[in-house]
């Protein structure tokens, strides 16, 4: 599958030589860690993907990923200042997981965005280190706490499945126990 979205990137006119390299490093990184994830969304997205500055009014931390418009937003100020191969992978989780106007296990609504980006940015320490100034720190406390009342499994299962009721579910239960 890498090589399919090697492919893929090379098409995409609206991203640099050099990004594509990042992209493809990011995306073997992820495939060496989680090699059971399907990666068929992140090749479709990549078609089309657009990378591009945006004001840091609008863009409060160094970059994030918008699943309407399928673009990674940069704040060019933070990212300057902030690992940006962290951020990159951050957002890159999100190209991953994208379903329609969400990814991971937030929906459309918007109910889950604090454990979603908890979940995300967790993930993200895994695959390529955590960084000093965090964004996300009581998300990602956040998310520890509820992980251990519903189970890793069950955040790993519904965020990789776009399945926000699993975790919705998961926490009524725990919460009667």
């Amino acid at each position: 599958m890498i090589e399919t979205i090697k492919n893929t990137l090379n098409t995409n006119q609206n991203i640099t030589g050099e990004v594509k390299e990042d992209i493809i490093k990011l995306v073997e990184i992820f495939n060496q860690k989680f090699p059971d994830i399907d990666l068929t969304t992140l090749n479709e997205r990549l078609k089309t993907l657009i990378i591009k500055r945006e004001s840091m009014y609008l863009v409060k931390i160094p970059c994030k990923y918008n699943p309407y418009n399928n673009e990674i937003l940069i704040n060019l100020g933070k990212i300057e200042e902030s690992d940006a191969r962290h951020w990159f992978m951050h957002c890159l989780l999100g190209v991953i997981t994208a379903k329609d106007n969400y990814y991971g296990f937030n929906n459309e609504e918007n109910t889950l965005i604090a454990l979603n980006e908890g979940y995300t940015e967790i993930l993200t320490n895994y695959l390529v280190g955590d960084v000093e100034n965090n964004f996300f720190t009581d998300e990602i406390i956040i998310t520890n706490l509820i992980s251990k009342a519903i189970g890793e499994n069950t955040l790993y299962e519904a965020y990789f499945n776009n399945d926000s009721k699993r975790v919705i579910e998961a926490m009524i239960e725990a919460e009667g126990k």
